[in-house]
């Protein structure tokens, strides 16, 4: 299944590896104790086994597999949802020794923190959202409670958007958004 998932997508993967993709999603394509996501040239495997031992071949065989196919991945992170301990949460590091900071998603630069909690900083099931922001809000004031990292936020003014304003009561979050505020000149 993940490699039949993964060659449906290769389309989507850019050739200098700046994007981001969810490769596998196991709730939707017939595993859900797993779940792939590519983050530029690293890739994270979330294991949602409860117990997590019951994943762990899983993730196993799906680190090679994706290996095999993306040879030129640099980095992996395991992220265990319900791990013993937060940082099995926040992520193991699989493979090589740095993740990357930053993606590109439809010209815009998104600041990333991979291990920044249980999840990756970066909302892959909102791809759609983010392209309507930028396609839709140009000239608008945008309001984003909630923000988290304020990717919402980031496409709105990528498209042209007058003003965001970014809400969310953890400042952790607030600065990634800030950063891809830099990224972006914005």
């Amino acid at each position: 299944m993940l490699e039949r998932a993964i060659e449906h997508r290769l389309a989507l993967i850019d050739s200098e590896h700046q994007c981001a993709v969810r490769l596998f999603n196991g709730f939707t394509e017939g595993c859900a104790a797993l779940v792939v996501d590519l983050y530029a040239d690293a890739v994270v495997f979330h294991n949602y086994a409860d117990p997590p031992e019951r994943g762990e071949l899983l993730v196993e065989t799906a680190v090679q597999t994706v290996q095999r196919m993306l040879p030129w991945l640099r980095s992996g992170l395991l992220k265990t949802r319900a791990g013993e301990s937060d940082q099995h949460r926040r992520g193991i590091q699989l493979f090589g020794d740095s993740l990357p900071r930053r993606i590109r998603e439809h010209g815009v630069w998104y600041a990333l923190d991979l291990t920044l909690h249980q999840d990756c900083s970066l909302y892959l099931d909102t791809r759609n959202l983010r392209t309507w922001a930028q396609e839709q809000l140009a000239g608008m004031s945008v309001l984003n409670a909630f923000a988290y990292t304020g990717s919402f936020g980031v496409a709105a003014l990528g498209g042209g958007a007058k003003r965001a304003v970014q809400l969310d009561r953890n400042r952790r979050y607030l600065d990634l958004g800030r950063a891809s505020y830099a990224l972006n000149g914005f």
